[in-house]
């Protein structure tokens, strides 16, 4: 019978399936997690989830995300009764998996965790989004991927019955191009009483 509570993990074997994931040792990832799971009498999944460095917070997929371990992901993530969860789960600094592969230039495990449900609005302790660790580390197709895939989200809320920002734009322009630029648009629209 499999136990419901995670396993208690030894400060060893944290740092042994930590370090398999830094290295990109994917077979001997897999042989220990199995060794793990059977030892604890739990699935393999209860094993990557109970895997958070005690010192940093951050777990396997942190690793996997700031090293750019593209291969890697998809078999952690396989992991997890719950992709979401484990995605956007935060270090001690709040920052997720997506906040490391932004910041180191990640493309494509971005666009990995972005599909899988990374939620890229999360901002760290230090109020960052990914995005914004992505631009001031200068990785800019990064910051570019993430703009256009948050603006799909704005292009929805903007036809769920609000003015999107561009709407707003081609209003004032008008405006300002038709009336000798009185303004009434803009104070209408900052107006939210």
């Amino acid at each position: 019978m499999a136990s419901t509570n995670p396993p208690a993990l030894t400060a060893d074997e944290i740092d042994d399936v930590l370090y398999f994931t830094r290295v990109n040792e994917v077979e001997d990832l897999k042989t220990t997690v199995a060794e793990l799971a059977q030892k604890y009498q739990c699935q393999p999944k209860d094993i990557i989830e109970a895997v958070v460095d005690p010192e940093t917070g951050n777990s396997t997929l942190h690793y996997c995300a700031a090293n750019g371990l593209t291969d890697l992901f998809p078999v952690l993530t396989s992991y997890s009764s719950s992709p979401a969860t484990f995605i956007n789960r935060p270090n001690s600094q709040g920052s997720t998996p997506l906040h490391w592969a932004a910041l180191n230039g990640h493309l494509a495990v971005v666009k990995a965790l972005v599909a899988a449900g990374a939620d890229m609005w999360t901002k760290n302790e230090a109020g960052h989004l990914a995005m914004f660790e992505a631009e001031r580390a200068d990785k800019n197709d990064v910051v570019q991927f993430l703009l256009e895939a948050g603006g799909k989200e704005v292009e929805r809320a903007g036809a769920e019955g609000g003015a999107s920002e561009e709407d707003m734009r081609d209003m004032q322009v008008e405006e300002d191009a038709g009336e000798g630029g009185s303004g009434d648009v803009k104070m209408s629209m900052g107006d939210t009483s």
